[in-house]
């Protein structure tokens, strides 16, 4: 019996290269959280170019990630959204959504808000990306381990 294949709008080579983007946003960002910019006096010259280093990253990584969300995120959403087979893995797909929404948001606020603003946005920023890898793989994680069935969801 022939295999069929599920299309969720994902092909292999931009599903990793975003989950790629993302793992690398993510390590940038714990980088900056435990190099924070108001110690910056007191780093050692090794420490604040692993600060700056990361926050270089981190912002060119944001640009490719849009390039991907674009490219991958879009295009799962269009063919996904009336799918609704698998309702708990529907569920988290629109919580990895809304996060994006909020990381997105507050991270137009850290780079564009006033200096007032970065108190709360920061804090926000970087705990909800901490736990998006949670998240995406529980949404995902079917994806890591062979199908079995006829149907690979």
């Amino acid at each position: 019996m022939k295999k069929t294949r599920h299309l969720a709008g994902w092909g292999r080579a931009t599903f990793f290269m975003m989950a790629g983007v993302c793992l690398s946003l993510w390590c940038t960002g714990v980088v900056m959280f435990w190099l924070p910019v108001t110690a910056l006096m007191d780093m050692t010259p090794a420490q604040a170019a692993w600060r700056h280093g990361a926050g270089v990253v981190h912002g060119v990584l944001t640009w490719l990630f849009c390039v991907m969300c674009g490219r991958g995120l879009w295009p799962h959403v269009r063919v996904m959204w009336h799918k609704r087979i698998d309702k708990d893995k529907w569920v988290l797909g629109l919580l990895n959504l809304a996060l994006l929404l909020v990381l997105t948001l507050s991270g137009l606020l850290l780079l564009y808000g006033n200096p007032d603003m970065h108190e709360g946005a920061s804090p926000l920023h970087f705990w909800v990306g901490a736990a998006c890898p949670v998240l995406f793989l529980a949404h995902t994680w079917r994806r890591f381990v062979p199908s079995t069935g006829l149907i690979n969801r």
